[in-house]
């Protein structure tokens, strides 16, 4: 008892295994089961080849099962087996029973390997007679309606357990297993949809959970929320006993073998965003609530968990989930610190970003911190990688963005992230420091940076449209803007400037040669989106100046440097409306610093500071204050489905056979 399959031929010489497997039929009353579960049946997930080995020896067992259970009925046995033993689970925790509990966690290894196997040969009505008796259906793929999963049906019985011990079953170094193998057994469950090219919103799992209602929904999200706050970090050592008995020491060493066969030992917490670390609860639970949240709404167009995510209230404060059944609550406090901590990861950004856009009061929270960069710096850090970077990809890239969208739509952060200054910023540019910086200032240096990068390389509309709009919104609060700052802004419009014109004279060009239609539209598509660029940047222009003139030297200095620049807008008819006020600017500020322009910056500087004061802000013209608001689109399934299994396939420590997913590509 007590053995490790560590590698795929122990797997393959397994006697237990090859019974349950063969062709020999087991009662679910044989203590055959208590040496079926006596072994731990992963490996080390950070060795990838011992992954594939082990998987393909174990996809010769699930054949072999596939085939002759038609006829022992071994599986429905094992199903029958683990309800028995699933109503002992609480009073096992209860009692620290932990061969019991090592043994449930292997029993759910065990099912989620079969239920992997099913879900990838069965139709979902195959899937689900699979559990009813001795006999699993044809291979069939052709679909039938499932069948209704009444109190008695072990369909319904094994997902009523999953539940109840995700949201019941206390949490400790002992259950943890349990909890990490019922998560990743409705993640297997739910991976159904990677065999399918269609996102379907008819799954039996969130069918069940729609139909035991809000409550049910509720406790789950609360569970599986609470799990990514508490239980993100390695198990705790286990204790040390005496050995008084034998049972003791045999426990003891099976929860050693459990730690390091199953990849639940250390791990560092927080990451860097560049390495995947193992599985953990919070983890897999973290995933979880995303697959849920973003799986596609029942047709009567609800989905329970995404509307329990955007109801919890604040635990810190006397809220109206007191009259609320369905409302839970969570320290905002906790949760924030738990996503600057990890928000550089991608299951955790996804996460933030749901919050922000759905959760009105932790969204305020947030809003209010005093602390905003211990949010807002990994974001960006995020952004200013690229998709390029390791660790990060274009949905990373662009949720970091859409995150940043979101929060400068609020007027109150617009104006204090000009107000709290940063230092650490080596990651910006590790070769020129930028030392002390507003962080204000660092967000228009990494989005302008962004921007120029995908202006000449990328030119990706999507992210220049949504970087311009959360620098717009911004521009009215531009305060104490540094030179590096002023110089890159009025730089990027420099650069857009230039490719403007060569653009132009391309087309000019390609025109005399009859370029196709495609080209045509391609440098029409190109032109009109820096067109659109350029005004922005010049609106933005107009609109710091117009409210924060007399806080922004450097801004002037820099526009000063650049006249010649502004002068090219003179007479471009989409452009002569902002010209206005920036070219009163130059002339009045032109005119002062005459006399010291062969001075030093900072003297040419303090005459700009001096001479602001003096002059009326209300000769500017006003336009309409620049407002964007984010709008998620009508079919967001699409983008986030296939972008959250990705996640799961990368992180969940669960290998799907990437020759059968039609979902998400290779």
């Amino acid at each position: 008892m007590g053995g490790v399959i560590s590698s795929a031929a122990d797997l393959a010489e397994n006697q237990w295994i090859k019974k349950f497997t063969g062709l020999q039929p087991v009662s679910d009353n044989d203590p055959f089961w208590n040496q079926l579960f006596s072994y731990n049946y992963s490996v080390d997930e950070a060795n990838p080849e011992t992954v594939r080995e082990f998987e393909q020896a174990a996809e010769d067992a699930l054949q072999a099962l596939m085939y002759n259970t038609q006829t022992t009925g071994n599986f429905g046995a094992l199903i029958r087996v683990f309800l028995r033993r699933a109503l002992e689970l609480n009073a096992s925790e209860v009692c620290d029973n932990k061969i019991f509990l090592w043994q449930m966690a292997n029993a759910l290894i065990i099912i989620r390997y079969v239920c992997r196997s099913l879900t990838q040969r069965l139709s979902e009505s195959g899937f689900l007679n699979a559990f009813n008796s001795k006999e699993f259906p044809s291979n069939s793929k052709v679909e039938h309606p499932a069948e209704d999963l009444s109190d008695e049906n072990p369909v319904r019985q094994f997902y009523d357990v999953l539940l109840s011990t995700i949201t019941m079953l206390p949490v400790n170094e002992h259950t943890t297993p349990v909890h990490m193998e019922s998560v990743r057994c409705v993640l297997v469950i739910f991976g159904r949809q990677l065999y399918s090219e269609n996102i379907s919103n008819t799954h039996s799992f969130f069918l069940y959970l729609q139909g035991k209602g809000q409550q049910a929904a509720a406790d789950l999200t609360k569970a599986l929320l609470t799990n990514y706050l508490m239980y993100s970090s390695s198990l705790p050592s286990s204790r040390k006993l005496e050995p008084e008995s034998i049972v003791i020491s045999l426990a003891t060493s099976m929860w050693s073998m459990l730690q390091t066969a199953t990849g639940y030992g250390s791990l560092n917490e927080e990451g860097d965003g560049t390495q995947m670390a193992p599985s953990t609860l919070g983890s897999i639970s973290c995933l979880l609530l995303l697959t849920l949240t973003c799986h596609p709404n029942t047709h009567d167009g609800q989905n329970y968990v995404k509307e329990s995510l955007a109801a919890f209230q604040n635990a810190q404060e006397i809220s109206a989930c007191a009259s609320d059944s369905f409302c839970f609550t969570v320290d905002y406090s906790v949760l924030y610190d738990r996503l600057c901590a990890t928000v550089r990861q991608q299951p955790p950004m996804l996460l933030l970003y749901v919050l922000l856009h759905r959760n009105s009061g932790f969204r305020n929270y947030i809003l209010s911190r005093i602390n905003l960069e211990n949010l807002v710096v990994p974001v960006m850090m995020v952004l200013n990688s690229g998709p390029g970077a390791a660790g990060s990809t274009s949905h990373h890239l662009y949720l970091s963005l859409i995150v940043l969208l979101i929060l400068s739509e609020d007027d109150f952060f617009c104006k204090v992230v000009h107000e709290t200054m940063v230092t650490r910023t080596e990651w910006f540019n590790a070769e020129r420091p930028l030392g002390e910086i507003s962080l204000g200032g660092l967000i228009t240096l990494v989005v302008a940076k962004t921007i120029q990068t995908n202006t000449i390389k990328t030119r990706d509309r999507y992210l220049h449209t949504n970087c311009l709009a959360a620098l717009a919104n911004m521009s009215s609060s531009f305060k104490e803007l540094s030179p590096n700052v002023c110089q890159k802004l009025i730089g990027l419009l420099e650069i857009m400037t230039k490719r403007h014109a060569k653009l132009i004279e391309h087309m000019r060009a390609s025109a005399e040669v009859e370029m196709s239609e495609m080209q045509n539209s391609n440098y029409h598509q190109d032109i009109t989106a820096l067109e659109e660029g350029i005004r922005t940047v010049l609106e933005m222009c107009n609109s710091c100046l117009s409210n924060n003139l007399r806080n922004n030297p450097n801004l002037i200095y820099t526009i000063l440097y650049k006249r010649e620049l502004f002068e090219t807008f003179h007479n471009h008819p989409m452009f002569q409306d902002l010209i206005w006020n920036i070219s009163a600017v130059i002339n009045h500020f032109a005119a002062r610093v005459q006399p010291v322009a062969n001075g030093s910056v900072t003297e040419v500087l303090d005459v700009i500071s001096k001479a602001a004061i003096q002059w009326p802000t209300d000769r500017l013209k006003k336009f309409p204050d620049l407002k964007f608001k984010y709008v998620e689109d009508e079919n967001t399934v699409e983008f986030f489905v296939p972008y959250v299994w990705r996640l799961v396939i990368a992180e969940a420590g669960i290998y799907w056979d990437p020759q059968t997913i039609k979902l998400v590509g290779n």
